[in-house]
């Protein structure tokens, strides 16, 4: 039931039988095509928009949101209602497309719109930092459905724009916020509020960090850093957990990194709430990179998102592959 912690396997499996039941009652001569926040559910993204779409009704995850094509007739919205012996069914919400619905077929009978697709329905509802954060997640290294990469979303943006370029109209809305959202989105990170601490530091100007970045220490261990920036040698990491055990393995982990020569800013969960907060973490991790490079990138005045990729220094563009050794 949403309004309470479920992980992304648990939303998945309760949505897809909530999608299963209203599917056996619909009388839509088709079957019905999910997106929005059901489309999330059901393909297992972990993240919930609930905060994010408090004032909108129609998308909240206690509603079907389906979609429809131009050319249909779009059905109205409809009131969940209890049939004679059956299950109360949930209330639906519907939207109409102007562009061809790219769907996936998440169980037999249930058809659902794409990741990316599914993205570029939300960016006509959620602002630039909540669009990264969702493509984000549908990035992350270990999901529920099929791996989706950068290249992916922009394949989606170019054939959207072709589209509308080769009928001389207009592309349709949401495609403007999904081009700028692209160009701050990173593949295979592993949270929510690792993605907020990347776009924290972006906005105080410091370089983007690299995700993941793998480092092997000293005694041939592999490890990755959540956050790096390796001409400075500063790794930054999120660490939301509490629990003593999780304590004592950060701890060790920490001593071999910082043994290999590497500044380790550690931010937990209590620590970067306030603005204050993240502006003392952000402060912290430019004066560090300063010192370590004679480099000066920390602004007393965060910028707003979305000017972030108009200020990109030029140090930014030479990003490592493969793995770092560390000496």
């Amino acid at each position: 039931m949403p309004g309470h912690f479920e992980t992304p396997e648990q939303r998945q499996e309760c949505q897809l039988e909530t999608c299963l039941q209203f599917e056996r009652y619909c009388r839509r001569a088709t079957a019905c095509i999910f997106t929005l926040t059901t489309a999330l559910r059901l393909l297992g993204v972990d993240w919930d928009p609930a905060a994010s779409v408090t004032s909108m009704p129609r998308l909240h995850a206690d509603a079907l949101q389906t979609v429809v094509d131009h050319r249909n007739n779009k059905g109205r919205d409809r009131h969940a209602l209890a049939r004679p012996g059956t299950k109360r069914v949930a209330p639906t919400a519907v939207f109409v497309s102007s562009i061809p619905i790219e769907t996936v077929e998440i169980a037999e009978g249930i058809t659902c719109t794409t990741p990316e697709f599914t993205w570029f329905m939300f960016s006509r509802f959620l602002g630039l930092k909540d669009l990264v954060i969702l493509g984000d997640a549908m990035m992350r290294r270990n999901t529920l459905h099929e791996p989706l990469t950068l290249d992916g979303f922009a394949d989606l943006i170019a054939r959207v724009e072709c589209r509308a370029h080769r009928n001389g109209i207009r592309p349709p809305k949401g495609i403007t916020q999904c081009r700028k959202a692209l160009e701050l989105m990173e593949e295979h990170t592993d949270s929510v509020m690792e993605t907020i601490l990347r776009l924290t530091l972006e906005c105080y100007g410091l370089p983007r960090p690299v995700v993941n970045l793998p480092v092997r220490l000293p005694d041939e261990r592999l490890i990755f850093l959540d956050l790096a920036f390796p001409e400075a040698m500063v790794a930054v990491e999120y660490d939301g957990s509490h629990h003593s055990e999780q304590w004592a393995q950060d701890s060790l982990r920490r001593f071999a990194i910082e043994a290999s020569g590497w500044a380790y800013v550690q931010v937990i969960g209590l620590g970067f709430i306030t603005d204050a907060d993240k502006r003392h973490v952000a402060e912290l991790v430019g004066r560090l990179i300063r010192e370590r490079t004679g480099k000066h990138y920390f602004l007393n005045t965060p910028l707003p998102l979305e000017r972030v990729p108009d200020r990109r220094r030029e140090a930014w563009k030479a990003r490592p592959s493969g793995v770092v050794f560390a000496s």
